[in-house]
C-alpha cells in the first residue's frame, strides 16, 4: 500500500478516499499475492480460491439482517423461461398473501447462501481458524459465532495494565521506537462557516462538463517526454466519462492544444524544477485541489495553473475567487516566494490571473 501510494503524486493525499480515487483512475497496482509475514484483509467472496496458514474471521456474531423494505421480489426459477411473479414489496415482514410463499423461499435462499459463505470462509485455512466477535446489540442465534463457538478452543485475552493517559507510550524493550504524531491546533474557522469547505466546480453531468473532465484527466496522465497517451488510457477515460469516440477525439485535441500552447513550458523539465498534478492543499479550513503546480527553474516563481475547457475564465467571478484561494494557499506555504497564477484554456491560451 505504501509503495502504491508513493508511486502516485508522491503520496500527497489529504484523505484516504483521495488515494482510493487516484488508484481507481489507473497507474500503480497493488500486488496480486501477499508475501510471508504479511496480512491480507479480504471479504469472504474475495478469498475464494486462496488459502493461508492462519485465517482470522472478524465480526462473526452479527445479528441476522432485518426484513427489507421498499424492495422488489422476483420469483424466477432457473428452469423457467420467464418470471412467475414480479412483486413490489413495501415490507417483507407483512407481505401480501399472494407472495407470502415467495418471500419464504427468498429467506430460505438467503440462509442457504449464508451457510455457503461460512463453508468458504472455514476452508480458506491450512492450519488454524480463529473466530473473533464483539458483543452484539441483540441476540444472534444463527450467527457463525454461535454455530462454531462450542467446537472451538477459547483463547485468553492478554490483560493490559492501566496506563496514565497523560504520559506518552513507552516502547517495549527490544522493540522499535514508537513514532508519535503531533497534535495540531484547531484550524481557524470563521463563526457561522463550516469547519471544512472544498472549493470545486459544481457537479455537472452535461456533455460539456464531461468533455472538460476528460481533458483534465488526459493532462493529469501526461508524461513529459513520453510517447503520449496509450490506447488503453484513452479507452479508460472515454468509458469513465461516457464519451462518444468523436467526443474523446475532441478532448484529446483540447489537451494537446494546452500542452502545445502558451503554457507548454509548464511541462518542460528544463524550465521547471518542481511540478505536480492534482495537488491537494489545506488553507483556512478549505480543502483545495490545484490542477497543476510548478516552480520555474530560472526565477524560482511558483505558478498555480488551472485547466479550463471554456474560454475567457477570467471573466467569471467564481473562477476568480477560486484562483485567489489557490494562490493564497501556496503563498502561505511559501511566504518568501513569488506566487503567480494563470488559466490554461483549451484554445492554447495562457491567461494570468490579476
Amino acid at each position: 500500500l505504501l509503495g502504491a501510494a508513493l508511486q502516485i503524486d508522491g503520496a500527497r493525499f489529504l484523505t484516504p478516499y483521495a488515494l482510493v480515487r487516484a488508484l481507481r483512475a489507473g497507474g500503480a497496482r497493488a500486488p496480486a499475492l501477499a508475501g510471508d509475514e504479511q496480512v491480507r484483509l479480504l471479504t469472504v467472496h474475495g478469498a475464494k480460491g486462496l488459502q493461508a496458514p492462519v485465517v482470522l474471521m472478524l465480526d462473526t456474531d452479527r445479528p441476522e439482517e432485518t426484513d427489507k423494505t421498499m424492495g422488489v421480489l422476483v420469483d424466477w426459477p432457473g428452469e423457467a423461461q420467464a418470471p412467475r411473479r414480479f412483486v413490489f414489496l413495501a415490507s417483507e415482514k407483512k407481505p401480501p398473501a399472494c407472495s407470502a410463499d415467495a418471500v419464504a423461499a427468498e429467506r430460505a435462499a438467503r440462509q442457504r447462501e449464508e451457510i455457503n459463505a461460512l463453508y468458504v470462509a472455514m476452508t480458506r485455512t491450512c492450519t488454524r481458524l480463529v473466530l473473533s466477535s464483539v458483543q452484539p446489540a441483540r441476540a444472534a442465534p444463527g450467527s457463525w459465532w454461535q454455530r462454531l463457538h462450542g467446537l472451538a478452543e477459547p483463547l485468553e485475552a492478554v490483560a493490559e495494565a492501566p496506563r496514565d493517559a497523560t504520559q506518552p507510550l513507552q516502547a517495549p524493550t527490544g522493540a522499535p521506537e514508537l513514532f508519535y504524531m503531533q497534535k495540531l491546533p484547531p484550524a481557524p474557522v470563521d463563526a457561522g462557516s463550516p469547519a471544512t469547505k472544498t472549493i470545486a466546480p459544481e457537479d455537472d453531468d452535461s456533455p460539456e462538463a464531461r468533455l472538460g473532465q476528460a481533458m483534465h484527466r488526459l493532462l493529469e496522465w501526461w508524461v513529459p517526454g513520453g510517447a503520449g497517451w496509450s490506447a488503453g488510457q484513452r479507452l479508460s477515460i472515454q468509458r469513465e466519462f461516457a464519451l462518444q469516440p468523436a467526443q474523446m477525439d475532441e478532448a484529446v485535441a483540447m489537451a494537446q492544444r494546452i500542452l502545445g500552447g502558451q503554457g507548454a513550458w509548464a511541462w518542460n523539465t528544463a524550465a521547471t524544477d518542481w511540478q505536480g498534478n492534482e495537488v491537494e492543499i489545506h488553507h483556512n479550513g478549505q480543502a483545495l485541489r490545484i490542477d497543476r503546480l510548478v516552480r520555474r527553474r530560472d526565477t524560482g516563481e511558483w505558478w498555480v495553473l488551472d485547466h479550463k475547457s471554456a474560454r475567457r475564465p477570467e471573466l467569471q467571478p467564481g473562477l476568480q475567487q477560486q484562483m485567489a484561494a489557490y494562490r493564497a494557499a501556496v503563498q502561505a506555504a511559501y511566504p518568501q516566494a513569488v506566487v503567480r497564477a494563470a488559466w490554461l484554456t483549451a484554445d492554447g491560451q495562457m491567461v494570468e490571473a490579476a
